[in-house]
Parts: structure tokens; sequence; C-alpha cells
């Protein structure tokens, strides 16, 4: 059909037009085959929108020749159905595809028995890119990209430090500098923070100061860092203080004028179980600091309930929620009422001493469902209020330029100038023109409709 059409002039637009609906279709019903299960794994999700790629994509380049106009075709069409499918649908997001791409990547980037060797990796990372280019709200894919990066960082469970710089290389040439420069400056955090842990570690030695536990710490630039204070109090354990304390004091006296935020619901720490009933077993668990908080009052207790947990430790109603629910569905502590779901104040928790495990290191620090949930939401309120700054940052570059433009004009080039990173809405542009007024960066021109002029 290319052979014979291509002879004709403009004889290859309807067979361009055909191929554009085409692929749009099957685009969509391959989506809405995998939608329910997709919608949890984005492995298969990713899978699928690269398999209709891939198909079309070799059409393209043998039949059509690499025909431009053809080449076209494919991106617009690849473009709808990956924007805009049964699983967006079913989310009730058009946010879903960057966020269920950067849930992908994260598990190609993570240490995993199922890592694929480096070079496969890398065409891993490529088919990436290939699904990232045609994403519209690529801010959304950002947001959740580096907030699985610092957990990976912070955590240690990053793969390979070479593919981490592979993956930030290519959103790089895609995107621009401005779009990576957070990504790289968390890795010159993380090399600062061992050169800082080690000259600790050396000025504890000297001054045999004795930390009580072995300890490590990151020392983190908050402006570079997607992490959010703690939503709650907490008091350390003594166990734990002194380190705390010496660190602080250390490094006070190496800056003076820094202010050093700890951000206890990141940290982790392992402790050793020396009350199981069966002696000769004991087990190393990895916990985080508020589980370690709540654990190490069994050390002077035999049982308490859960207002005395939370008077000891200060965590909020909630964190003490999760965290002992944790600790109850590890099995590591077990309660009075065990059929209740809800935690009451007056429950009564105490060590399980018949604790058993396959392994001798246990991992009891794992997320619960309602926390996933909860950091999903954040990070979709953190975007909306992004795009908020974005937009308004625009609307003034513009009418700083312009001093003078009408609504239609104005809407447009702000649309023009962020489409690489996200599609505002008209309605959110709007909405900023109006703060914008408010704030007195912008007024409207008496006598004449629909003209804004920029207030110096």
């Amino acid at each position: 059909m290319y052979n014979l059409l291509h002879r004709i002039p403009k004889g290859l637009e309807p067979l361009r037009n055909i191929l554009e609906k085409h692929v749009q279709t099957i685009g969509s019903q391959t989506v809405e085959a995998a939608a329910s299960a997709a919608l949890n794994d984005p492995k298969l999700y990713v899978d699928s929108l690269l398999k209709v790629y891939k198909k079309y994509n070799d059409l393209v380049i043998t039949a059509f020749r690499n025909d431009s106009g053809f080449v076209a075709s494919l991106d617009k069409a690849c473009r709808r159905f990956i924007n805009d499918n049964a699983v967006c649908k079913a989310a009730k997001s058009a946010s879903k595809s960057p966020e269920l791409l950067a849930r992908y990547t994260d598990l190609l980037l993570k240490k995993s028995a199922k890592n694929p060797e480096e070079q496969e990796m890398e065409q891993l990372l490529s088919d990436v890119m290939v699904v990232f280019k045609y994403i519209e709200d690529k801010d959304v894919f950002q947001t959740f990209y580096s907030k699985m990066l610092a957990k990976r960082l912070i955590h240690q469970t990053s793969a390979s430090e070479d593919l981490e710089g592979v993956m930030i290389g290519k959103l790089k040439s895609t995107c621009g500098y401005e779009y990576t420069s957070k990504l790289q400056r968390m890795f010159t955090d993380m090399s600062l923070s061992r050169d800082l842990l080690d000259r600790f570690k050396t000025h504890a030695d000297e001054t045999q100061a004795s930390l009580g536990v072995d300890f490590s710490i990151l020392v983190l630039a908050t402006g570079s860092w997607p992490l959010q204070p703690p939503s709650t109090n907490f008091t350390i354990p003594k166990e734990l203080q002194t380190c705390e304390q010496l660190f602080q004091k250390f490094y006070q006296a190496q800056y003076s004028g820094r202010k050093l935020n700890w951000l206890h619901q990141l940290s982790k720490g392992e402790m050793k179980t020396n009350y199981i009933s069966n002696a000769k077993t004991q087990y190393t668990l990895q916990a985080s600091t508020y589980q370690m908080g709540v654990l190490l009052q069994f050390n002077h207790e035999e049982s308490m309930t859960a207002e005395m947990i939370g008077i000891a430790t200060q965590l909020t109603e909630s964190a003490l929620r999760t965290t002992l629910l944790s600790l109850i569905k590890c099995k590591v502590l077990v309660r009075d009422v065990p059929e209740e779901e809800e935690i009451e104040k007056h429950h009564k928790f105490s060590l399980n001493f018949d604790y058993k495990s396959k392994r001798t290191k246990v991992n009891i620090n794992l997320p619960v469902p309602q926390q996933v949930k909860e950091d999903n939401d954040v990070t979709h309120k953190t975007v909306e209020e992004d795009r908020k700054w974005a937009i308004q940052a625009a609307t003034v570059r513009i009418m700083k330029m312009r001093k003078r433009l009408n609504h239609a004009n104005l809407i447009s080039e702000v649309v023009v100038q962020l489409q690489t990173r996200f599609k505002p809405s008209i309605t959110l542009i709007k909405k900023c023109i109006d703060i914008l007024i408010e704030k007195e960066y912008l007024e409207r021109v008496e006598g004449q409709k629909d003209m804004y002029s920029y207030v110096a």
C-alpha cells in the first residue's frame, strides 16, 4: 500500500489517519484487557504499553520506511492511549500513567534477586524513556521518581549507583538540567554524608566517647530532598540518646549556624531478642525507630496499655496505632483482645515470648496499606501545589516581558511554556491569574475587556 500510495500527491494521508486510529484503538484495548491487574502492577502496565508501541514502531520502520508522517501518526496515537486509558479511568486520575511508570522504574533500580544483567537493564531503562517521552504530566513522574530515589538512597536499596546515574542522564538529556538538578544534588549529599560520618567516628575514637550502639547517619540538605518533616512528636529511647546528642554536639562544632532536624520516621535500626522462650534462638529484628521506641519500653515493663506506650514515646494517636498494628501483624507483640481490630487506649500489649520465624534476621519494618495510600495522596497534593507555583511563575515571566496581554493570549502562552512539564488546565491557570491579581503582580486594564497589565 505504501509503495503504491507514495507515488500519488497526498496519497499517503488516508493511510496515516488509518494507522493513527488503529494504533489508538489497539492500545486502548490492550490496556483495558489488563486494566484490573495493571492498576496495581506497574510492570504489567508498562509492558502492555510497550508491546503496542514496539509492534507498530517496527511496522513504521519496515513497511512505511520510517516516513516522518507515519512516525508523527504513531506518536499522536501513543500519546493519546498512554495518557487516557482504562487504568487512568479506573484510578480516576489522569496522572496514573506517570505514577505507574515511576513505580516500574523503582522496581528496576531497587536491589532484588530478580534484577537482570546490567546490559539488559540499560535496554529496560531505554524502554522506560520511550513511554516517558509520551507522558504529558512529566512533573508527576518527577515527584514520584524523586521520592522513590530518596528512599532507595536512604535505605541503601539501590541496585547500582551507576545505573541510577544512567537513568538520571537519560532524564537530563530529555528534559534538561533543571529537571534533574535536585536528583543530582541527592548523590552529592550522600557522598558528603559518608565523609562526615567517617570524621565523626574518628572524633568519637579520639575522644573515647562511648556511643552505646553502632550508629550511622545521613545529613541531607532540605532543599534537595523531597522529605516531609515528622508528623508526630517522638521521645527517643534513652538507649539511643547518647549517640544522637554526641553527633549533634560534633556537628554544631563543625558548622555553626546550621540547624539539624531529625527525621525519625525515616530512621531504622536492628535489635536482638533476648527474651524468646526457646533460649537457643536469638532473632535480629530490623525495625523503624518508632517500632524500636515502642519495643524498648518492654525492657522495663512486662505489659503496657496503648495509653502508657503513647505517654512514654509521645507518638500521636495515628502514628502509635500504625506502629502497634505493624508489631501485632508481624507477631512480635500480642494484645489482650486479639479479635478486636481497632486499638483502644486501655488495650494491653506484651512481648510474644513464643515468637518464631524461619529467618534469624527479620525485617518487621513493613508499610501498612493505609500508610502507602496516605503517601500517594501526599505526593499528589505536592504535585498540585508545585503546579500552582509553576503556573504563577510562568505567568509573571510572560507578563514581565509583554507588559500587557489579553486573557486568551496569556493562557495560550502559559500552556506553551509549561507543556514540556505538564498540561496545565485552563481552570487552574484562571485561578492562578486571580491569585496574582490579589498579590498585586497583575491588574485588569480599565475599560478593556479581558486585558491584563503587569504591575512593576
